[in-house]
């Protein structure tokens, strides 16, 4: 499979590999949109950590709702660009462990971004179930995506 891949994506890795810009380009964004994306969900899951101290859980969850379409636009910048560059070079990514570690890793992060807005649609009531939810889900994605960041830095190095 790995081989036909590479057949396909030839002449994009071919001009990937020939355009110095537009590598440096994909790169960036790909990094910018990471710190954007993993910046802003970092800052509204502690947010939501730091409010089961202060009493300030709705504001924690009105804060990640507006976050929400920053996050996910980063993210959406953060896959199309990942994917460019995994098919530049697709003999080497689609038999590194550490890529498809973070691969697992980003699925993670979609799973329970999927919970963390299940648990911030339900949370408002007093003492819900779904407030430990959101809090759990909070920690787990500021966990995930420290983690991504670490993984991805380790890919640029083996790539």
């Amino acid at each position: 499979m790995a081989s036909e891949l590479t057949a396909l994506c030839s002449s994009w890795s071919s001009y990937y590999g020939n355009h110095q810009a537009l590598s440096v380009t994909i790169r960036s964004l790909h990094l910018l949109a990471l710190v954007v994306g993993g910046g802003t969900a970092v800052a509204a899951d502690r947010r939501v950590l730091t409010s089961r101290h202060t009493g300030l859980l709705a504001d924690a969850v009105g804060y990640m709702r507006r976050s929400h379409r920053t996050v996910i636009a980063a993210f959406v910048v953060i896959v199309v660009t990942g994917l460019l560059m995994a098919l530049s070079d697709v003999e080497t990514y689609s038999v590194s462990v550490l890529f498809w570690t973070k691969m697992a890793l980003v699925a993670l992060l979609i799973a329970n971004g999927g919970l963390l807005t299940a648990a911030g649609r339900h949370a408002h009531a007093s003492s819900s179930p779904w407030q430990r939810r959101l809090v759990a889900a909070s920690a787990i994605s500021l966990i995930l995506w420290l983690a991504i960041v670490y993984a991805s830095s380790w890919l640029m190095v083996a790539a």
